[in-house]
């Protein structure tokens, strides 16, 4: 850090507070469900929001069942209206009997589960897991007049009495703090935290996600134990199908419904799966992708799973070819404290970690409500601007880091190291 950060920082931390005769103005860099639940916490506080998203829209494929648990469903009651909230759990998935993740053999057999990670999570409207598309639509509900699609955030410039950030589209905008939330690689974070390091990794059996649409043919053959949490189904050999249920408490349309004035897509129940391909099978980058490439790996699968469980070997020949799509996975290896300024990170940019364990919304919802309570007290003219960013940074980093090595080790932790087991 430069002698000029320094003392900026410094001077952020001892004296500079909220704008008099105005709003507080905060910039988002990122429309993910951070993003977009920080907007919306603040927002309903009061404040002055801008935030900007190099997606055209709300609609790119980037998965499609998650997790929700106490943390990120807590986080989401801070930030919606009342309204929203409830729309939230009513398009939610189904309570489920077991909060944990689970390891199955190829017959369904128990091998192994881990409970969930979050707070006590109880109840018939307890928080359970979401559409990601739908969640996406709930929270940019109502504030589109402050999401600028398609306007990716480049750089910033830092000053003592605020930020310029500086868009793909020429243009600049000047607000009090600046919110990174735009992804594990992003540019800005590398601006403000130089020594971040990405690190690619994979998941074994887990980049290739589909759906598999229920039609009531599939739901006939699929026993209860699959639609329990989240699962994965090995077969001993090395090959593995990830498995997770999505029925929501109201069917999506209708739910939407009873709040006029938010639309929603229509998402039918389905099956979430990442399934094992064979060896052989060839993964051309996704831009050279045809509905051949689709239609191989999704044969690819069904021949892995040929020999489990019936209800399995449906699954997976429901897929959707249309449906299916790859991740890369990556990781943030933590980065030390740093000194607070006008400039924060939330989310994948803060503490990118690997899924599976379901907690990457969950930790990103929960920044968001953390930081949309210090940046109140910010407005409220009772916190510096470096002090109360500062507190934030704190509590982020102390709760999130210690996810990472978590996900990372994902064999070991997913179904309490069944996985590990049952490859031994």
């Amino acid at each position: 850090m430069t002698d000029s950060t320094t003392s900026l920082s410094a001077a952020l931390g001892s004296a500079a507070t909220a704008p008099t005769g105005r709003p507080l103005h905060v910039l988002i860099a990122g429309g993910g469900l951070g993003g977009l639940a920080l907007a919306q916490g603040l927002l309903g506080d009061g404040l002055a929001v801008d935030a900007y998203e190099r997606d055209d829209d709300a609609h790119r494929r980037q998965g499609y069942y998650l997790t929700i648990n106490g943390d990120g469903g807590e986080a989401l009651r801070r930030l919606l209206p009342d309204d929203l909230f409830e729309l939230y759990l009513d398009t939610a998935r189904r309570p489920y009997p077991t909060q944990a993740s689970v390891v199955r053999d190829r017959d369904l057999q128990l091998l192994g589960a881990r409970p969930s990670m979050g707070p006590p999570n109880l109840g018939e409207r307890r928080h359970t897991g979401v559409d990601r598309r739908t969640l996406r639509g709930i929270l940019s509900a109502r504030i589109e007049q402050h999401i600028h699609w398609g306007v990716a955030a480049e750089s910033y410039d830092e000053d003592a009495d605020g930020v310029t950030l500086h868009l793909a589209n020429g243009q600049s905008v000047r607000g009090d703090i600046l919110v990174i939330a735009n992804g594990i690689r992003s540019t800005l974070r590398d601006q403000k935290l130089p020594s971040t390091k990405v690190v690619s990794t994979a998941i074994k059996g887990i980049d290739l996600y589909a759906r598999a649409p229920y039609t009531p043919e599939l739901l006939a053959q699929v026993p209860e134990e699959l639609h329990d949490s989240m699962l994965i189904v090995v077969d001993g050999r090395g090959n593995r199908c990830l498995m997770g249920s999505f029925r929501p408490r109201r069917p999506i349309a209708d739910a939407a419904a009873l709040v006029p004035d938010v639309e929603l897509e229509s998402v039918d129940d389905y099956m979430m799966v990442s399934c094992t391909v064979l060896p052989h099978t060839v993964i051309p980058p996704a831009a050279e992708w045809t509905a051949q490439t689709r239609a191989d790996i999704k044969a690819s699968m069904q021949a892995v799973v040929a020999d489990w469980h019936p209800a399995v070997a449906a699954i997976v020949g429901a897929i959707d070819p249309e449906s299916i799509f790859s991740i890369a996975f990556s990781y943030l290896e933590p980065v030390e404290d740093w000194t607070p300024s006008r400039v924060t990170v939330l989310g994948d940019a803060a503490h990118g970690m690997l899924p599976t364990l379901g907690m990457g919304a969950n930790s990103a919802l929960r920044d968001a409500a953390v930081l949309a309570d210090r940046i109140r007290d910010i407005a409220d003219g009772g916190a510096p601007i470096g002090t109360a960013i500062g507190d934030y940074e704190d509590e982020m980093r102390r709760f999130a880091y210690p996810l990472i090595p978590l996900t990372v080790d994902h064999d070991n932790v997913f179904g309490g190291g069944a996985l590990v087991r049952s490859e031994a």
